[in-house]
């Protein structure tokens, strides 16, 4: 049987055979689809958990870094306080642990230094006061208010106030007394603690019987004890800077002779 001969095929032909072969087919671009979804879905979790990461990050370095202005700011003002007895009623010590949360006003002799000194110009003995109040968020915030010594004459415009941190869920303060021991409560306002122990917790607002996330615990010794009315009085008027005392000169010789007036030698 004689078969007919192959015939070759037209170059048309041929074209249209290699342009078929490049195309791709539905299937292969469904599988390349799904790979790009894929990598496009990785970098995007990777990007969140970063950012996340770098959100709780932040945050916590923010906590840590108020929790340390808020302690060293009522150290240091536990610090420097100071009491006369001459001027009792304005240099009582005032403290209320009876709340949720306690509260401390003091009378303190401040550096240059310390928070809010340039509001008050030369003033550097004020009355601070520390407490948690909520915000407008409804979140505790740590307050630090100052005040001249003299309340009586104090405007509202001579108040000053400071956020010192926010998320507060946590304020003690105990008291040292040399016959009970530390107490939680301090009934002599005319009367300086030689220790005050003091305890901050900073974290979202806490669920029942959940712990805070971060808390700082310090101790601080009162150096300064009350002055009373008669040494008081030997430092001049409202107990400040001691009279200077007056300078006696010292007896010159009798020319010619080497001796002082009263005759000794």
């Amino acid at each position: 049987m004689n078969l007919p001969p192959l015939r070759k095929p037209s170059r048309c032909h041929r074209a249209k055979h290699r342009a078929g072969r490049q195309a791709f087919t539905l299937l292969e671009v469904m599988v390349a689809l799904v790979i790009f979804a894929m990598v496009i879905t990785a970098i995007y979790s990777s990007w969140t958990a970063i950012l996340r990461a770098a959100r709780v990050g932040n945050d916590a370095a923010m906590r840590l870094q108020r929790s340390r202005l808020a302690s060293r700011s009522l150290s240091d003002a536990l610090v420097s306080a100071v009491m006369f007895q001459a001027n009792a009623p304005l240099y009582t010590f005032q403290a209320d642990t009876s709340g949720d949360f306690a509260a401390l006003s003091f009378v303190a002799r401040l550096p240059s230094s310390y928070l809010g000194s340039g509001f008050f110009g030369g003033q550097v003995v004020r009355r601070v006061t520390f407490t948690v109040e909520s915000g407008n968020d409804g979140k505790n915030q740590f307050v630090l208010t100052q005040a001249p010594l003299l309340e009586t004459n104090t405007s509202p415009d001579q108040v000053y106030s400071l956020v010192l941190a926010r998320e507060v869920n946590l304020f003690t303060v105990e008291f040292f007394d040399p016959q009970n021991g530390w107490v939680p409560e301090w009934s002599d306002s005319n009367q300086l603690p030689q220790q005050v122990r003091f305890q901050l917790g900073f974290g979202p607002t806490l669920a029942a019987n959940a712990s805070p996330q971060d808390v700082t615990v310090r101790t601080v010794d009162i150096p300064s004890v009350r002055v009373d009315r008669n040494m008081q009085a030997a430092f001049g008027p409202g107990g400040g800077m001691p009279r200077p005392m007056p300078i006696q000169p010292s007896p010159v010789p009798v020319p010619g002779t080497g001796l002082l007036p009263n005759g000794q030698p």
